[in-house]
């Protein structure tokens, strides 16, 4: 005989699992599913991200001390600090970008990867000013550049996926007769 009454194992929920962390079950799903080529193909996105990020991060840094006229040894102005922190957000924008057009899948998954990378190389960049104790410009400005870098390719990472997934989109039909 079976009991009449209300079940004691609650009620059913409709929805994810407990526990279930949408970001991280693509990224496992990602990872198990790749292949050799998509793997290589992988790695190469974020070489690509890294060689575009620091060639632009070099090159305009220069472009820009010499358009400034900022020597070694003098404090560079706000005007040049400034210029300097919006040149940094492009370039890793760009970077980003680039890193996610070149994965395989998982945009967003590639740009975390390299601002992960990024991240690792700013610290032990702060850490050796830090050890120099000759700083560059402002107190804050290696910690901007750190905070900035991370979060440029980060955005790169997310247009990107935006704009290939509003490409996947169905475009909504519209009619203008009557």
């Amino acid at each position: 005989m079976t009991p009449s009454g209300p079940s004691i194992s609650g009620p059913s929920t409709a929805g994810p699992p407990p526990g279930h962390r949408p970001d991280l079950d693509e990224a496992v799903d990602t990872w198990s599913s790749m292949n050799d080529a998509s793997l290589l193909r992988s790695v190469a996105a974020v070489i690509l991200g890294f060689v575009v990020l620091t060639l632009g991060s070099v090159l305009t840094g220069r472009l820009l001390l010499s358009l400034f006229g900022v020597e070694p040894g003098t404090e560079p102005g706000v005007a040049f600090i400034f210029t300097s922190l919006g040149v940094r957000l492009a370039v890793t924008i760009l970077a980003g970008f680039l890193a996610a057009w070149a994965a395989p899948r998982a945009p967003r998954l590639h740009a975390g990867v390299l601002a992960a990378v990024l991240v690792f190389f700013s610290l032990a960049s702060l850490a050796g000013l830090s050890a120099s104790g000759d700083p560059y410009g402002p107190a804050w400005y290696p910690i901007a550049m750190l905070v900035i870098g991370p979060v440029g390719v980060l955005i790169g990472g997310s247009l990107c996926a935006e704009l290939a997934s509003s490409r996947h989109r169905e475009p909504s039909i519209t009619s203008s007769n009557p």
